[in-house]
């Protein structure tokens, strides 16, 4: 019978797969987020799996990083998709987009530091392609009146994206909570180009 081969985990149970491969990149994303250094050794005890399980999936540590930085670029995407670009005022938007990204920040934090991460030509397909959205959103936001038209989207853009890295930052240190952060995040960004006061 044709098939995916199982692999067999130290418990005994038979795990699928892009099972097991799922479970090795959120084991390396959580860890790298925190020590960019950290060796695949190191990923396959976090992960709860033999170095040789690792290495049959990734053979290099470059590897591994590559995976990774395609499969988070990637859930990103999704997430934008799921938060509906077109449906809403543009504050409401940014709110969602907030929301769901701030969950990924963590996972995402390593790519700066990850030599040749964002050098990536899926890496850089899709966040281009991100980037692309949210100027759009802005302009849109522009074109309705509710964002001030003498600010460049771009600029907006990327002092949205990099507070929401600042907000993780002070979430991850404990000195903003967690609760309503994102709400507080669009607010802040907002106010400075909002031609109305934020909710």
């Amino acid at each position: 019978m044709t098939g995916h081969r199982l692999n067999t985990s130290s418990a005994g149970r038979r795990t699928p797969p892009q099972r097991t491969r799922d479970r090795i990149l959120a084991a390396a994303a959580e860890l790298l987020a925190r020590d960019t250094g950290a060796s695949l050794a190191q990923v396959s005890a976090a992960a709860g799996v033999g170095r040789t399980t690792v290495h049959r999936y990734f053979a290099t540590r470059e590897d591994l990083i590559e995976a990774l930085a395609v499969e988070s670029m990637r859930a990103v995407r999704d997430v934008f998709i799921d938060c509906r670009l077109d449906d809403g005022s543009v504050p409401e938007v940014l709110a969602r987009i907030a929301d769901a990204v701030l969950p990924l920040a963590a996972e995402l934090r390593y790519l700066d530091t990850a030599q040749g991460a964002w050098e990536l030509p899926e890496v850089r397909r899709v966040w281009d392609a991100i980037v692309d959205d949210l100027d759009r959103l802005v302009e849109r936001g522009q074109r309705d009146g509710d964002l001030r038209a003498d600010v460049p989207a771009a600029l907006v853009v990327n002092v949205f994206v990099g507070a929401l890295w600042g907000v993780d930052d002070g979430v991850r240190d404990g000195r903003i909570a967690p609760a309503g952060a994102s709400h507080r995040l669009v607010a802040v960004v907002l106010d400075g180009v909002t031609t109305q006061r934020v909710p």
